[in-house]
């Protein structure tokens, strides 16, 4: 017989396994996709539209109301890299190399010539005669454009900068023929700015070639004045020598030192004969005005305006506003969907914001926090 086991008093418990409460995953964004992207233009199709419309409508508008231009051309060349320069020539005579052509006689050089500040402010000096609806009107670029100030650097610098902006120029890389072109608001204007810009490079051609021959010239005297005392000395040397050695061709030690002294003189000789020869030359150079450019087609009368390029301006500011509105679309896209992952980083942001606007509204608000928190401390 058995004894039956006491049973006990506490309630008898199953032991249930409970599976672990899981968040819930976080959708990841969205892939790019060309569906969503259509989405996103189909979903903010409004705000796309507006701003093509708008900027379109704008540019547009601007061109129609910005003043019609005229534009006048001129074209120009070298007339032939300058012969090499007296130093150069005179170096050559004695077999050495003087490496390097001139930069300044390319195209490129001419180009960057009439963009110069100096250049366009000579030319904003010269005076000029318009007539316009109110009259004829005569003076300098500052005058006829109304540009005034007591500063005068301030005037220099506005007139070169709206003059600059006048002024395009392109050059043939096969023919080394330099496009010039000029756009004013009055046709004569722009062909009297055409004709001055041309003056100009002439005049900084001139001085500049003139400068340059003007220094040749000076080093060159110099230089001559020393030779002929060579020479001087040389022929010296000889006639001491024959004078104290009158049947030197029976001795061969005085036949070798007379071919030393004949050389010598020789040498100098040609030496002074090439620097007088390039001297003469460099007076001729410093004094020379003959033009250095070849105007192949002078600047004309402008009969038509230009075009405004309204429509292509219009398509430009659509496509502008077009782009624009992609990208506030996809940000907005994109906020909206940091809304949904990020709740709370987001609801933060925007109470941050908030704070933010305030304290800038506000700005004694933050300094009162400071001087709590400090009393607090």
């Amino acid at each position: 017989m058995t004894t039956p086991r006491p049973r006990s008093t506490e309630p008898l418990t199953v032991q249930v396994p409970v599976e672990p409460i899981r968040p819930d995953p976080v959708p990841d964004a969205e892939e790019f996709s060309v569906v969503s992207l259509v989405n996103t233009v189909l979903r903010h199709r409004s705000l796309i539209v507006s701003l093509a419309l708008a900027l379109g409508f704008y540019a547009g508008l601007k061109s129609f109301r910005s003043p019609r231009l005229f534009t006048t051309e001129a074209q120009f060349m070298l007339k032939g890299a300058r012969a090499p320069t007296q130093m150069q020539g005179l170096a050559a005579q004695f077999g050495i190399a003087v490496g390097g052509g001139d930069a300044g006689q390319s195209p490129q050089f001419y180009m960057d010539l009439i963009e110069s500040r100096p250049l366009l402010y000579a030319v904003a000096n010269q005076q000029y005669r318009i007539r316009t609806d109110t009259g004829l009107v005569a003076g300098n670029l500052a005058t006829i454009y109304n540009i005034r100030n007591k500063n005068p650097a301030i005037v220099r610098a506005s007139v070169t900068n709206a003059l600059k902006g006048q002024i395009d120029e392109a050059v043939s890389l096969k023919t080394g023929v330099i496009t010039l072109g000029v756009h004013a608001r009055h046709p004569g204007l722009a062909v009297q700015i055409a004709r001055a810009v041309l003056d100009q490079v002439n005049v900084f051609n001139l001085s500049r070639r003139q400068e340059q021959a003007s220094a040749e010239r000076a080093f060159i005297e110099k230089r001559l004045g020393e030779a002929q005392g060579e020479l001087t000395q040389a022929e010296s040397n000889l006639q001491s020598f024959l004078t104290e050695n009158r049947d030197f061709r029976s001795s061969p030690t005085l036949n070798l030192e007379f071919d030393r002294l004949n050389r010598a003189v020789q040498s100098r000789q040609s030496l002074y004969n090439a620097l007088a020869t390039t001297y003469e030359q460099a007076k001729i150079e410093e004094v020379r005005d003959l033009p250095v450019i070849t105007v192949l087609e002078p600047p004309d009368y402008p009969i038509q305006p230009d075009a405004h390029g309204g429509l292509r301006k219009t398509f430009l500011g659509m496509l502008v506003g077009f782009a624009i509105g992609l990208v506030l679309a996809f940000l907005r896209d994109r906020l909206a969907a940091n809304r949904v992952l990020r709740s709370d980083e987001f609801a933060e942001f925007t109470e941050l914001k908030r704070e933010t606007l305030r304290d800038l509204t506000h700005p004694w608000r933050p300094i009162g926090r400071l001087l709590a928190s400090r009393r607090r401390s």
